[in-house]
C-alpha cells in the first residue's frame, strides 16, 4: 500500500501566517467598529442620563417639513408622553418630574456683526433639554438653559466666530440677524470625527432658541423630537413615543423613527447590511439634521466593518475546523476503546470490593470481644482511682 505523502512544512507555515494576518486585520476592524459606534455623543444621551440599576432608551422622531409640529403642540406632546408613562406604570426619573425631552427645527439665516458683513449660517432652533442630547465642546462662554428668560441668546461655532469677529473668545458680544441683536452665549468647536465633518457641510452653524428662530422666519415647523425614557423591557420607550405622536395627529409613515440606544447593536448593523441602499431612500419631504446624517454615515461604516470582519474570519475558521477534524481522525483512541476502558475500571472496582476482608459464617468480629472491652474499662477505672 502506497504511503500518503505529508504536506510540505512551508505550506503549513504559510497557512499559519495567512491566518495570523487575517486575524490581525479582523482585530483592527473590531477596534474601528467600536470607535465608530462610540464616537458620536448625540447617540449616547440615555447612557449619560441612566442611573445605576435603571434602564433608559433614547428615541427620536424625524418629521417632514410639511408634517412638522407647531410650538403649541409641544406641551400636548409632552403631556401625552407623561400619560403613556403612567399607563405603563413607569416614572420619568427626572428632578423636574418630566421626561428628558428636546425638539428642534432648521433654517438658513444671514448673520452679521458690527465688524463684518453678513454671511449665511445654518441655524438650529432648539427647545427643551437640547444640549443634554447634543453636548458641545465649548471654547468660551456657555450654552443657554432651557428655561432662561432671556431668549435672544446664541451659541455659535468657531468658524462663524472667525468670520464675524476674527476671534473665538467672543462670548458676550452681539451678532445681528434680520435687524435684531443676539447675545453670544458661547462658542463651541464642532466634532472632529469623519462623519460629523462630512455631515455639517460648508456653512457655519449656530444654535438659537426655537421661538427666536420662529420670530425671524415665521412659524418654522418642528421636525425633530428627541426623548429619553425608562426602558425596563426593550421596546417600551419606543412604543410610548409612537403612541404620543399618534395622539398628536402625526400619521404613521410620515416620519422616520430611530431608537438611538439600539442602532449600533449587532442585529441592527446586520439589518443595515441587508437593506443597504434602500435605507437611504425617502419618499417624503424629509430633511435630516446634520447629527442624524453623521449617525447614519457611522452606521454604514460600522456595518461595512462588521461585514469585512466576518469575511476575514472565514478562512481562519475553516483552517481551524480542518485542523480539528484532522487531529480527530489521527487520534490514538476510539469511542469503543473508551467504553471498554470504562467497563474494565468498573469490573476492577467490583473485584476489589468482593475481595475485601469479610467475616466467615459464625465468626465473631475481633473488635466486638466483650472480655477485652470489660478489662479495658476496669483498667481505666483503676487508673482514675489512683489519680484521685
Amino acid at each position: 500500500m502506497r504511503k500518503k505523502q505529508a504536506k510540505p512544512s512551508g505550506l503549513r507555515w504559510g497557512r499559519i501566517a495567512i491566518c495570523i494576518l487575517l486575524l490581525l486585520l479582523a482585530g483592527s476592524l473590531a477596534l474601528f467598529l467600536r470607535y465608530t459606534t462610540r464616537m458620536l455623543p448625540s447617540q449616547q444621551a440615555a447612557e449619560r442620563w441612566a442611573s445605576s440599576g435603571d434602564r433608559f432608551a433614547q428615541v427620536t422622531a424625524f418629521l417632514p417639513e410639511y408634517g412638522g409640529l407647531m410650538p403649541g403642540s409641544m406641551a400636548g406632546l409632552e403631556a401625552a408622553i407623561m400619560r403613556e408613562l403612567l399607563l405603563e406604570g413607569l416614572e420619568p426619573h427626572t428632578p423636574a418630574g418630566a421626561p428628558v425631552f428636546a425638539y428642534s427645527a432648521e433654517a438658513v439665516l444671514r448673520v452679521a456683526s458690527e465688524y463684518r458683513g453678513p454671511v449665511d449660517a445654518y441655524v438650529t432652533g432648539v427647545g427643551g433639554n437640547f444640549f443634554l442630547f447634543h453636548p458641545v465642546q465649548l471654547i468660551s462662554g456657555s450654552t443657554f438653559a432651557p428655561d432662561s428668560i432671556n431668549r435672544d441668546l446664541a451659541v455659535i461655532d468657531e468658524t462663524l466666530a472667525w468670520w464675524l469677529f476674527g476671534a473665538t473668545d467672543v462670548a458676550g458680544m452681539e451678532l445681528i440677524i434680520g435687524g435684531n441683536s443676539f447675545l453670544i452665549s458661547g462658542v463651541y468647536r464642532p466634532l472632529q470625527d469623519f462623519a460629523s465633518q462630512a455631515a455639517e457641510g460648508a456653512l457655519p452653524h449656530m444654535f438659537l432658541y426655537y421661538d427666536a428662530l420662529a420670530g425671524e422666519r415665521g412659524m418654522v415647523p418642528i421636525t425633530t423630537i428627541e426623548v429619553v425614557l425608562p426602558n425596563p423591557i426593550s421596546g417600551i420607550a419606543a412604543s410610548i413615543l409612537l403612541e404620543a405622536l399618534d395622539g398628536a395627529g402625526v400619521e404613521d409613515g410620515e416620519f422616520v423613527f430611530v431608537e438611538n440606544s439600539a442602532r449600533y447593536r449587532l442585529s441592527a448593523l446586520i439589518d443595515v447590511i441587508r437593506n443597504f441602499g434602500q435605507r437611504s431612500m425617502y419618499r417624503t419631504g424629509l430633511r435630516l439634521p446634520y447629527w442624524e446624517n453623521a449617525a447614519r454615515m457611522a452606521e454604514d461604516f460600522a456595518a461595512l466593518a462588521l461585514l469585512l470582519m466576518m469575511l476575514l474570519l472565514i478562512y481562519p475558521a475553516v483552517v481551524a475546523i480542518c485542523l480539528f477534524c484532522r487531529r480527530f481522525q489521527r487520534r490514538k483512541w476510539r469511542m469503543r476503546d473508551a467504553r471498554k476502558k470504562l467497563e474494565q475500571m468498573r469490573e476492577q472496582r467490583r473485584e476489589a470490593e468482593w475481595q475485601s476482608p469479610r467475616l466467615a459464617v459464625g465468626e465473631e468480629d475481633p473488635s466486638l470481644d466483650v472480655d477485652k472491652i470489660i478489662r479495658e474499662v476496669r483498667e481505666s477505672e483503676g487508673n482514675y482511682e489512683t489519680e484521685s
